[in-house]
């Protein structure tokens, strides 16, 4: 199984984070686009792997020191990759709740044989890969949300894309 870890964002930060890919696109940007049942926030990508239960029982871990946390998007920015840009909207983590969510599930997957992530946490929404023409783009939101559960994905290719299929859910409660 292909995993990985994030915070799901509710259907209205989704359609705003969609907002700002269509006046991406109408502004000419080409590239990969993600579809919006597909937006989240990455917190660690696993990979390949069965280790499902070990996953699980980090984030179980990892949820069960945190509380409920308020995010809030920022503005277009985009990542240099190979043949294009990763475009994103950022997300302001203004309680520094993310960060503490993100170093404890850390040790808790190393604490369970998993690698630590190469890079910096940069929370953000991917809004599309191989982009082309976003030079200079801006659309800055103020939209925030109330994170409230992290979620254990496993990435599935299909016929027309990727799909992330959840397979275990935390709440985070106060």
């Amino acid at each position: 199984m292909r995993l990985f870890i994030a915070i799901p964002v509710p259907p209205d930060i989704r359609r705003a984070a969609a907002d700002t890919a269509i006046r991406l696109k109408k502004r000419g940007a080409q590239g990969r686009f993600v579809p919006e049942a597909n937006y989240h926030i990455t917190l660690h990508f696993i990979g390949e792997s069965d280790a499902l239960l070990d996953a699980a029982d980090a984030i179980h871990e990892a949820a069960r020191d945190a509380k409920p946390f308020l995010l809030r998007l920022t503005d277009y920015g985009a990542f240099p990759s190979g043949s294009g840009r990763t475009g994103y909207l950022g997300i302001s983590d203004e309680t520094g709740e993310l960060r503490r969510l993100y170093e404890t599930l850390e040790d808790a997957l190393w604490d369970r044989g998993f690698m630590k992530n190469r890079a910096r946490l940069t929370p953000h929404i991917t809004l599309g890969r191989n982009i082309r023409g976003d030079e200079g783009f801006t659309c800055p939101r103020r939209e925030a949300f109330t994170a409230n559960s992290i979620v254990l994905f496993e990435s599935r290719s299909e016929r027309g894309g990727m799909r992330y299929e959840p397979v275990h859910r935390e709440r985070i409660e106060s």
